[in-house]
């Protein structure tokens, strides 16, 4: 990661994009399992954790964060109504 960053094209190397996209599909994960499963606070914390650690992440290497959070935002969306 640290070669990604002192790289000022990272925001276009294909394994931004890859961790990026990784990042949205762990997203959209925890967050249905927190909206559709029975957990305790504990299982619930960890989850959070994961989004939180995830979004910063996206938000960090993003080129355009507002977009990624209404692409995962659509594809949450899009698994729930399946």
């Amino acid at each position: 990661m640290a070669e990604l960053l002192k790289d000022q094209e990272y925001l276009e190397d294909p394994r931004t994009k890859e961790l990026i996209a990784l990042c949205r599909k762990d997203i959209i994960d925890a967050r249905i399992k927190l909206a559709t499963s029975s957990l305790n606070q504990e299982q619930r914390d960890e989850l959070w954790q994961l989004v939180d650690s995830r979004e910063w992440f996206v938000k960090m290497v993003a080129k355009d964060y507002r977009s990624e959070l209404e692409q995962i935002d659509r594809e949450l969306e899009a698994e729930l109504t399946r």
